[in-house]
């Protein structure tokens, strides 16, 4: 008998999965998967502990899943994304693999060894279907009237609705196969560290993932443009955990939207939760495009030469939530607590290492991806080149968050503050966004840090180091 084989990757779902769906199609075959877990390049792309457990437990609960379909899922480990695609080959050839099915990534180093695989096999008469089961569309089908890449935001969102208005969102059908397996395989803990998470705020499996899209596009999606900026309320869908290991997708999230906004293509209607769902699809669509991206550097070239201080007191300070404006430290807080942060929190706290303690975005970059549960590469990546202004559709250069009017603006009762930085709680409330000038008139002793910095006069300084920097290149 022929078999299929699925390569699971970041994409821990069995429904709206064309490459499962693709795979079951033929009664005729056997069907099997499998997922490699590569610890070392998970170690060098800073992947958080979190993260790790969460992948694990999704695992388990996609096996669970697959039994009910007559799918056997094989697991692995291999150190790196080149053992793993030699892994690969020999187990296609062990188990008389006919065809691979699977969702492309789009990272420089995971096309590279899909490239490797896809060459090997095809001399072996083994052949691979690829599908963009991670995004709304394939990159290759938004273009611009030159046919090029976009590179601002705008046109592209509007290219992507003008597709999406013609898409078939018939949902692909799982066939059930008839093959009985009378023993299941175990999934072996992976040799990288994991680190328990919160399950009731992110609980495991697609089932759970998609009765919180119901329930949040059932209850929350209308007001989610008025609330998502105010970290104090429960207002944000918490699934960016289950969009970056794939036990959701953008298609699945689109759906549920137009049975609650159904004419939200049109004009009239606008929909906040569809634009961050498009915001993640243009940063795919960059690190699909430039391959650059994928080696952290920075698209605007003349950015390169900035002369970051990168103080590394400041640097551990503002990991730990010690830097004496409380807003930064609540949000580095929660991030080390939960593993996740809001949106909203993660410009401020970005804006601030970069532009105001001067420290390459970089470093931020990587400490968020060893800390969140849901890092997801191209979303950090085009998330910290756009908050430093040194990627296409940046903010620019001279736009920086000023952490107390942001406070003010955003949690001006203090609730979010006081959630994660208790010792504040006898500041009066109207002085909780600036404690130390409040504890420097009245002469006490508080366990909070003063300000490490004068924020006006670093937002001063590096805004001149920045126009200096791009005048000379542009010379």
């Amino acid at each position: 008998m022929y078999v299929n084989l699925i390569w699971f990757r970041n994409d821990l779902r069995t429904l709206e999965n064309p490459a499962v769906s693709a795979a079951c199609q033929n009664n005729t075959f056997k069907v099997i998967a499998i997922y490699i877990a590569t610890p070392n390049q998970w170690r060098s792309h800073h992947m958080a502990p979190k993260q790790a457990a969460f992948i694990y437990h999704n695992l388990i609960s996609l096996k669970n899943e697959l039994v009910h379909f007559d799918i056997k899922l094989y697991t692995h480990q291999s150190s790196t994304f080149l053992n793993a695609a030699l892994y690969f080959i020999k187990f296609c050839l062990k188990h008389d693999v006919k065809n691979v099915f699977y969702n492309y990534e789009y990272m420089l180093n995971e096309c590279e060894r899909d490239n490797l695989v896809k060459k090997h096999l095809h001399r072996k008469k083994i052949f691979m279907y690829g599908f963009h089961g991670s995004m709304l569309l394939s990159p290759h089908v938004v273009k611009n009237k030159k046919n090029k890449t976009y590179q601002v935001y705008s046109p592209f969102k509007k290219c992507v609705l003008k597709h999406l208005k013609q898409l078939n969102l018939a949902s692909p059908m799982l066939l059930k196969k008839n093959i009985k397996y009378k023993k299941m395989l175990t999934i072996r803990p992976f040799c990288y560290p994991m680190e328990e998470f919160d399950q009731t705020i992110f609980p495991i499996g697609e089932k759970r993932a998609l009765y919180r899209l119901k329930i949040f596009c059932t209850n929350k999606i209308i007001r989610y443009g008025l609330h998502r900026n105010f970290p104090y309320l429960t207002s944000t869908s918490l699934l960016s955990p289950y969009l970056s290991i794939g036990v959701l997708s953008p298609i699945q999230c689109l759906k549920y939207i137009l049975k609650k906004v159904p004419n939200v293509f049109s004009l009239s209607k606008k929909c906040t939760w569809l634009n961050e769902i498009i915001w993640r699809e243009f940063y795919y669509y960059l690190i699909a495009s430039y391959p650059i991206l994928s080696k952290n550097q920075s698209i605007k070239k003349w950015t390169e030469k900035i002369p970051w201080k990168n103080n590394n007191i400041y640097l551990e300070a503002w990991k730990k939530g010690n830097t004496g404006f409380p807003i930064i430290d609540a949000g580095m807080r929660q991030l080390n607590t939960l593993g996740w942060m809001h949106n909203r929190l993660r410009m401020i706290t970005a804006s601030f290492l970069v532009k105001n303690l001067f420290i390459d975005w970089r470093l931020g970059h990587n400490y968020f991806m060893s800390k969140l549960i849901d890092g997801n590469f191209a979303s950090n990546n085009g998330n910290w080149q756009w908050i430093s202004s040194t990627g296409y559709n940046s903010t620019p250069y001279f736009r920086i968050f000023n952490p107390e009017i942001q406070s003010k603006k955003f949690d001006c009762l203090g609730k979010f503050i006081l959630q994660y930085i208790p010792e504040l709680k006898k500041i009066p409330i109207s002085e909780i966004h600036n404690p130390h000038a409040w504890i420097i008139k009245n002469k006490v002793n508080f366990n909070y840090p003063a300000p490490i910095i004068n924020y006006k006069l670093s937002r001063k300084n590096n805004l001149s180091v920045f126009i200096k920097t791009y005048n000379i290149h542009y010379k």
